[in-house]
């Protein structure tokens, strides 16, 4: 109504967004679109807000709009703290583990990311000698991200990664127990 739009973000908490914010709206096939934010109005217990744009001034303006996505510049995203990263900036790095032994072993390069919905997931592609490419998916939770520094270093549970690159340290004991036992 009367030009506004709706923003899904992908942290309802984030502050990124704000009067005089100049941002990007791009949609595949078509020129991406400069244009300053007017005024922000978080919507409460949504994952959205409604955004002013300075020149988009009626419905049909804002309906034109729909399913573009808005871009931000770098310089204009929040500060990070120590402990945090920007997922787009772990595509194109190795994701590697500890293994029980000690030893470290590479499990593949970031490709891409997605979400299920519940948590975003990082697309992990991998090669198994004598086979194509494969991925397999990554939930980017801080309890299986342990640092984030030219390398993507994981935790993981048992039973997280492709049989493939899982090795003997993820086997399962299936010896029968004794009658009795």
């Amino acid at each position: 109504m009367r030009g506004w739009v709706r923003v899904h973000l992908y942290d309802p908490n984030s502050s990124a967004l704000r009067r005089g914010l100049a941002v990007t709206l791009r949609a595949p096939l078509q020129a991406p679109q400069s244009l300053k934010i007017a005024a922000v109005e978080p919507i409460p217990g949504k994952p959205v807000c409604r955004v002013q744009l300075v020149g988009v001034t009626d419905r049909d303006q804002a309906e034109a709009l729909r399913g573009r996505e808005l871009w931000l510049a770098r310089a204009d995203l929040p500060a990070l703290a120590r402990d945090e990263f920007y997922l787009a900036d772990i595509i194109g790095l190795p994701v590697e583990r500890v293994r029980p032994d000690g030893r470290v072993q590479p499990l593949g390069t970031v490709v891409g990311l997605t979400s299920n919905g519940a948590q975003d997931l990082l697309e992990v592609e991998f090669q198994v000698e004598g086979r194509r490419p494969d991925t397999w998916l990554l939930p980017a939770l801080p309890q299986f991200i342990v640092e984030v520094e030219g390398r993507v270093l994981v935790d993981l549970p048992l039973g997280m990664l492709p049989d493939s690159l899982a090795g003997d340290d993820e086997s399962v004991d299936e010896t029968p127990e004794e009658p009795g036992a």
